[in-house]
This record gives structure tokens, C-alpha cells and sequence, in this order.
């Protein structure tokens, strides 16, 4: 087996021929290439030395006998492939077989792509497509199923612990979904989407930014689990209080409304971008209607906004179907229609729209692409958890467990140093000495002996 050092050195005049001269972006393409190689062949030697080492320190390994050595195996990782042989072990009492290599560094059984890989294939996924994702991170080494069959191994992902903001009088809750199309081509369903955020900040003159962003989201989950979920997580990151005021923008639909029942002090919301929606398939392009039905919904007159509708419908500007529909829904949300006006309420505007769309929609909608229920409810989540700062590791991919053999200090021990260390003599103070004289004579030739 060759050392590390000649790993090295093979390294090291590799990247010395490369001629930079060729341009900087062929020259960083091929240092790149040169030391994905040297991580992959180090590696390989890694393990093989950490092989060995098991196999020599026979007290850590008590009853566990080779069965086959040599077994040859192969690992798929971001920097290529690495192949490697490792003994097979069988413990004389139970009767197990084991390849303690792969229990001792995290290698999963019958697995051919590293925890590592998996973990950046799957943060990828989360905004790319599968195939777009094995693109990026391994160059099509592996499939875009394998890629979705990968993704569904990600445990759940623990976000870090938020400070208590016990400061915080107002927060706001963005409440929308997204539709979306199934695989089987003859259903659609809806993943629900809850944006937690303090008071919206002015960053620019057309551009806000929401403090303290929390997003959650939800598919075929029962709407009050849902909800006390969301005051779990309130109540996680601003305590258990009654004197925070909670605003919830939606537009109307029956789940948005119900959240005023689990959350207290709590207060709907409607969304203007909805109610403008409805507003102009009523109107069409006459603007001078759209302005009086605007100053009436502010003076809470909706006798006035019906009557318009009415007339609207009789001049056929809009159909009866939509006019009535238009009505049903101010009526239905006149609360969260007054609370816009109400001075004691600082609601601030609302974007859930906007949020749904950069959110979910980017990846799980706004291409052609069908969805089955498990890889959306992954898929989904993923986003969320990769959107709120977190990060998905191998450790959210392996499996638990406890290895037979711990990585010991008497392991490491046995384990090669697999380098060899220069001698010293030619950086020796003592220019007199024997060792000095020898070395420097070597180096010119032999002409000064």
C-alpha cells in the first residue's frame, strides 16, 4: 500500500506542473480536479490504515474474528468516488457479522453515497429540481431518483434554539397556501404556509424586509394541530403572555380565520391584494367605481358597495355570479375589512401572497411538475428548514447506533502515522557538525567531501 507522503508528493508536482498561464479559469478548474483526486486517494489510504488498526488491537475487538478480508467497497462522495477494502468480522458468540470499518466511520449499510453527499444533495433539492441537484453537487454521478429516494431519508431537522423576546409587544402571522399539482394528473392539494415575523422594516423605498422571520408549513396536518403549533412556537420564541397582540393576515379562508380561536389576543387580518383581486373582475376598467367602492369599504357603508354591485350586474360590467361572490366575501371578512381603519391597531401591510410565492411556489408550483405525497410533505419541509437558516448535516442522514469499536486512544495509536518526517540537518545552527557537512556535500554533487 503506498504511504501518505507518496500521495502527497504525486500531489504536490501535479500541481506544480500546472501551468497558470493557460488562463486562471482552466487553472483553477484543473487544481480543483487535482485535489478532489488527492482527497479521494488520502482518504482510501485513511481507511485502510483505520482497518488495519482494528485488526491489530485485538483487546477492543474481543470475540469479533475475520471472516473474509480484502471485501472491496465503494463510497460515492462530493469530491468522486473512493474504493477501499475492509475484513469482514463474525463474533464467535452471537454469531454477527460486521464490517467494523464501516460501523466505526459512519458508513451505512448497503449504501453507495457518503451521509456527506446526501446532506448536500438534499439542502440542493430544496430549491432545485432532483436532477438540477445531483447536477450540482456530484456532476450526474447519481440519479434523480436516487436523489428523491435520499431526501426522504433526511430525519427531522432540530432548528437552534431562539432568544427569548419577552420585549416584543406585536408580532404578525402571514397565513396563505399553494397549489399544487399531483403526479396522478387528476387531483391537485394544498400545503399551507405560516410566515411568523415582528413589525415589517423599511429598507428601501419598494423594498421590506420582516424581522425575526419564523416560517412553518403544513400538509395533510389536521388544522388545529397546526395552529398549536404555531403558539408552541410563539410561545417559544416570546413566552406565554397576554399582553402580546397577534395580527394574522390571510385572505379569508376558513383555516386563516380559525386561528383567532387557538391564538390569544389575536385579530384577523384581510389581505388587501385578495379583496383588490375580486374588486376589479367586478369593475373592470372603470376606475371611478373601483375609487367609490374603496372610500365605502373605509366608511364601513356596504349597503352602498351593494348597491353599485347591483347595478354593475344589470349593465353587464360584471356577471351575476361574480358580483354576488364579491359581496359574500366582504361581507364574510368585514372584520378584517375595519381593522384596517381601526387607528389602535398598528397591522401594518400584508404579504402572504408574496411569501407563498418565493417560498413554495418557486419550487413546488410555478414549474410544470407533479408531486407525490410523501416527496411534497419532504420536499416542503426541507425548504422551510433550509429558508429559517438551518442546515441539513450527514448526521440528520445516518442512521443511530453504537459501534462495536470506539475510536479509542490505543486505536488511534495503532493507527500509522503515514508520514515521514524530513530531517532537520541541513537547518542545524551548528554549521561544524559532521550531520551538516554530509548533507551539504550530497547537495552540491559530492564535491565537498
Amino acid at each position: 500500500m503506498e504511504s501518505i507522503q507518496q500521495i502527497a508528493e504525486e500531489f504536490i508536482q501535479e500541481v506544480l506542473e500546472v501551468d497558470i498561464l493557460d488562463g486562471l479559469t482552466r487553472g483553477l478548474e484543473k487544481l480543483g480536479e487535482l485535489a478532489d483526486a488527492f482527497i479521494c486517494r488520502a482518504t482510501e489510504h485513511k481507511l485502510q490504515e483505520a482497518d488495519e488498526a482494528i485488526f491489530t488491537c485485538r483487546s477492543l475487538r474481543r470475540d469479533w474474528r475475520v471472516e473474509h478480508k480484502d471485501v472491496p467497497r465503494e463510497q460515492l462522495t462530493e469530491h468522486g468516488q473512493i474504493q477501499f477494502g475492509r475484513r469482514y468480522y463474525r463474533n464467535n458468540k452471537t454469531g454477527e457479522r460486521k464490517y467494523l470499518l464501516d460501523e466505526l466511520v459512519g458508513i451505512e449499510t448497503r449504501e453507495r453515497v457518503e451521509a456527506g453527499l446526501v446532506a448536500k444533495l438534499s439542502t440542493a433539492a430544496a430549491s432545485h429540481s432532483y436532477a438540477k441537484s445531483s447536477e450540482i453537487c456530484c456532476a450526474n454521478q447519481v440519479t434523480r431518483q436516487t436523489v428523491m429516494r435520499k431526501t426522504r431519508q433526511v430525519k427531522v431537522c432540530e432548528q437552534e434554539r431562539s432568544e427569548l423576546r419577552e420585549d416584543v409587544d406585536v408580532i404578525h402571522i402571514q397565513a396563505d397556501e399553494d397549489h399544487v399539482a399531483m403526479q396522478d394528473g387528476r387531483r391537485d392539494t394544498i400545503v399551507k404556509l405560516i410566515a411568523i415575523h415582528e413589525p415589517a422594516q423599511k429598507v428601501s423605498s419598494k423594498r421590506w424586509q420582516l424581522p425575526k422571520r419564523h416560517l412553518l408549513t403544513s400538509y395533510k396536518e389536521n388544522t388545529e394541530d397546526l395552529w398549536l403549533r404555531v403558539a408552541d412556537e410563539i410561545a417559544r420564541r416570546y413566552g406565554d403572555r397576554d399582553d402580546l397582540t397577534i395580527y394574522i393576515h390571510g385572505d379569508g379562508a376558513k383555516w386563516i380565520r380559525s386561528g383567532i380561536q387557538w391564538l390569544k389576543n389575536s385579530h384577523f387580518v384581510l389581505d388587501k391584494f385578495h379583496v383588490s383581486q375580486k374588486l376589479n373582475r367586478v369593475v373592470g376598467s372603470e376606475e371611478r367605481f373601483r375609487q367609490y367602492i374603496w372610500e365605502n369599504l373605509a366608511k364601513d357603508k356596504l349597503q352602498a358597495i351593494e348597491h353599485l354591485t347591483e347595478a354593475l350586474v344589470n349593465s353587464e360590467v360584471c356577471a351575476k355570479k361574480t358580483g354576488d361572490e364579491f359581496m359574500r366575501y366582504i361581507r364574510n371578512n368585514r372584520d378584517g375589512i375595519r381593522i384596517w381603519y381601526d387607528e389602535q391597531h398598528p397591522i401594518g401591510g400584508s404579504c402572504a401572497e408574496g411569501l407563498v410565492s418565493h417560498v413554495l411556489s418557486s419550487r413546488l408550483s410555478s414549474r410544470p411538475c407533479g408531486w407525490l405525497d410523501e416527496g411534497l410533505e419532504t420536499i416542503s419541509r426541507l425548504r422551510v428548514h433550509v429558508l429559517n437558516g438551518g442546515k441539513i448535516t450527514a448526521d440528520n442522514v445516518r442512521k443511530p447506533g453504537k459501534p462495536v469499536i470506539r475510536a479509542t486512544r490505543t486505536l488511534k495509536k495503532a493507527m500509522r502515522p503515514g508520514i515521514y518526517h524530513r530531517s532537520s540537518a541541513m537547518h542545524s545552527d551548528r554549521r561544524h557538525s559532521p550531520e551538516y557537512r554530509l548533507f551539504k556535500a550530497i547537495t552540491e554533487g559530492g564535491h565537498a567531501i
